[in-house]
């Protein structure tokens, strides 16, 4: 088999196996105002912040057999991918996200499941984003 040959069977077969290597980074999320303004009321109290952004993660992220299967709010499409791969959860100017995969946000290697598009302080983020991580961690494990 030629070189050429065996190139396509592995796209081909990466593809077909949802693997994190065939992945494309999903756009972010254009801010609706409405949304970005509750959202920003919505993080001034950070009980109701982190309970509600956990609900957005694992209505977008769930755990099956091993696999995570993650939904595209944009485009309806999913994408699945081992339960061991890497991770993060990024707070900016841009909102809270998790990316799995390598890379961050800013790369076309992981899929980013924006959960909020308002501003977050890194003050903020700094009580917020450790029990988004923690959530991923536990649905990583299938809990």
């Amino acid at each position: 088999m030629s070189v050429k040959g065996s190139l396509a069977i592995a796209v081909a077969a990466a593809v077909l196996l949802g693997s994190p290597l065939a992945a494309q980074t999903q756009p972010r999320l254009t801010a609706d105002p409405s949304l970005a303004a509750s959202d920003a009321s919505l993080l001034q109290d950070e009980d109701k912040a982190k309970t509600e952004l956990e609900r957005r993660l694992r209505t977008q992220a769930t755990y099956r057999d091993g696999v995570l299967v993650l939904s595209d709010r944009s485009s309806g499409g999913l994408t699945i991918m081992p339960a061991t791969v890497m991770w993060s959860v990024e707070c900016s100017d841009g909102g809270l996200a998790v990316t799995f995969g390598s890379g961050s946000g800013d790369t076309d290697n992981g899929i980013v499941l924006q959960l909020t598009a308002a501003a977050i302080s890194d003050d903020k983020c700094g009580h917020i984003a450790p029990a988004i991580g923690l959530a991923v961690l536990a649905l990583t494990k299938g809990n």
